[in-house]
């Protein structure tokens, strides 16, 4: 059969929507969403989407986002999902090209967090360009709303944000990445008057939850890093998200025990891909 494909950015119609939900139905089948509330919110950004189009049917999408952290900003290659009786055909890889082609004009950065067992993924990042980090991590998440609200005081720690970014200069030791920051929260925890660690708390919206990440939280002692998983969590419950979620390595055992700790579940091993951009043959551009 001819399988002639178009891949595309998100027409901000109802039925690109529903066409992606069908996709994400026949493979990750998560998403709460409906589709008005798909097509509200990609419209709106700061999210967007690409879709492999083919026969007039949605048959694979990938959607992308602009994190701002203290290591400056990031290109999300956030979901990638081609239905099965289409792959094998170059559609992720494709996917995956075009939102980094997007994205060269946002960051100089791109990732993609892939399961160690999603082998299909983990070669469509690699042939569009992207680098595998050299060791697994375990994603814990906490989705917030399904427990109920815990004391979060711990004796003698306590834990506030920042008021800028430069107030964490007295703990990570140089001057963060200059510029805005949007959706980027920094909890700064103090041990009688002194910094005692921090964390890196970013807000995001994907097709399948509403919720805050850990991308990076380091601390001097366990109480410190206790309170301020605690306070993540404190935090995404009180503004109604879905999840808290980290990406931590098997090296940091500490934190790893601290999540594991506040009731977080591992969704097993996952790898980072990351990629400078422009990719190899790609020039900036895209479309909106």
């Amino acid at each position: 059969m001819n399988r002639l494909t178009i891949v595309r950015p998100f027409d901000g119609s109802l039925a690109d929507a529903k066409g992606m939900l069908a996709v994400e139905r026949a493979t990750f089948n998560e998403t709460p969403y409906s589709p008005e509330q798909v097509q509200a919110w990609l419209a709106q950004g700061p999210q967007r989407a690409w879709l492999a189009v083919a026969e007039g049917q949605v048959v694979g999408f990938v959607i992308a986002f602009l994190t701002a952290g203290l290591r400056g900003p990031c290109w999300e290659i956030d979901l990638l999902a081609v239905r099965p009786d289409w792959r094998g055909h170059g559609l992720a890889t494709r996917l995956v090209r075009a939102a980094a082609a997007y994205g060269t004009r946002l960051a100089h950065q791109a990732r993609g967090v892939v399961a160690a067992d999603n082998l299909a993924s983990a070669r469509a990042f690699s042939r569009a360009g992207f680098r595998p980090a050299p060791e697994l991590c375990l994603l814990l998440i906490d989705r917030v709303q399904e427990t109920a609200l815990r004391s979060r005081s711990i004796p003698g720690i306590t834990v506030r944000p920042a008021a800028d970014i430069a107030a964490a200069t007295g703990w990570l030791g140089e001057l963060p990445a200059e510029g805005k920051h949007p959706g980027l929260t920094l909890l700064l925890a103090e041990q009688r008057g002194r910094p005692a660690g921090y964390a890196e708390l970013i807000e995001v919206q994907t097709l399948l939850y509403r919720g805050v990440w850990i991308e990076s939280l380091v601390a001097s002692a366990r109480a410190a890093r206790q309170a301020l998983v605690q306070e993540a969590v404190n935090r995404a419950q009180a503004a109604g998200l879905d999840e808290v979620g980290a990406v931590v390595s098997h090296r940091d055992r500490a934190l790893q025990k601290a999540l594991l700790a506040e009731g977080f579940r591992s969704l097993g091993e996952f790898r980072c891909f990351t990629a400078s951009l422009p990719l190899p043959g790609l020039a900036g551009g895209g479309h909106v």
